[in-house]
């Protein structure tokens, strides 16, 4: 940490040590930030397995026989230094009108206190008027009030032709991609997302997922990037991610500095790209709290 704002010195002689606490204290509030991520779905979608490929450990309880999530599963993802991710895995919707009530309501007491919104939708299910239904009426209108959602396409290895995914390399064939990419144009459209928010994964073949990471860290605050990306393990972090977490450290105490002249030398000199001058600022910030 000395290093970090010895290098903030050299660019700014008027640095002094009130600033120096304010990003010390602030880089510990996002690193102390517990971000609440919903898993919601469909039974039998596979929310439950996603998470558990997602983040590498089996988190959640599953079964291909019953629908395992009856109340929501909430699990603290944390490394030992800092506090971690709380997951929250939703009941999935569809089982029954009754269970569909009740899910509505917890849905409905659920959203306002998530940070992200992950929709799980099986990927060769061709009937999703259910999930449209939740989606459309309880959870669109907390997106409009600005809150991040993803909608992860799962099991895109059941796609047809099912028998031409390429399970040496755990890819889809040019045949299943042609199919799986006209499936994300019709979901994009029937739950009027952007392309982009619809990302194709498959939790038992390992696909996708350093996709689905990428989308998870860009759409979240800066502040709360931190957080998430510390709890995913390395193969589902991409360069791109890594990258967006440290310059988004980068931004977050640039704009903790105290007065205009010190943000814009910062600014003037990063301009907000990657390089050796920033990653010892974040490799110093890395190195103090054990993250990189």
């Amino acid at each position: 940490m000395d290093n970090m704002f010895s290098i903030l010195q050299d660019t700014d002689e008027h640095f002094t040590a009130e600033q120096a606490q304010r990003i010390h204290d602030k880089l510990s509030h996002m690193l102390n930030y517990r971000p609440r991520v919903g898993i919601f779905g469909k039974t039998g979608a596979g929310k439950s397995s996603l998470c558990n490929a997602l983040f590498g450990r089996k988190i959640c309880q599953v079964s291909d026989i019953e629908a395992c999530t009856r109340a929501p599963q909430e699990v603290m993802l944390n490394l030992d230094n800092a506090k971690g991710i709380i997951l929250i895995d939703v009941p999935g919707v569809g089982e029954d009108q009754q269970r569909d009530d009740e899910y509505a309501a917890l849905y409905q007491s659920l959203l306002p206190e998530l940070d992200l919104v992950i929709w799980v939708l099986k990927a060769d299910d061709r009937a999703y008027s259910v999930d449209m239904d939740f989606y459309h009426n309880l959870v669109k209108p907390h997106l409009e009030q600005g809150k991040p959602f993803i909608l992860a396409l799962n099991q895109v290895d059941k796609i047809e032709p099912s028998r031409h995914w390429d399970c040496l390399n755990k890819v889809p064939s040019s045949a299943q991609a042609k199919n799986i990419d006209l499936k994300i144009a019709g979901v994009a459209q029937s739950f009027s997302l952007k392309r982009s928010a619809v990302i194709p994964v498959s939790a038992d073949e390992g696909y996708g997922l350093s996709k689905l990471v990428d989308e998870i860290i860009f759409s979240l605050p800066d502040e709360k990037k931190l957080s998430v990306a510390k709890e995913v393990p390395a193969k589902n972090l991409s360069k791109q991610a890594k990258q967006e977490v440290e310059i988004s450290v980068l931004r977050v105490f640039t704009r903790t500095l105290a007065g205009a002249a010190s943000g814009a030398a910062l600014g003037a000199k990063y301009g907000g790209k990657p390089g050796a001058v920033i990653g010892s600022i974040v490799g110093g910030i890395g190195g103090f709290f054990g993250i990189w």
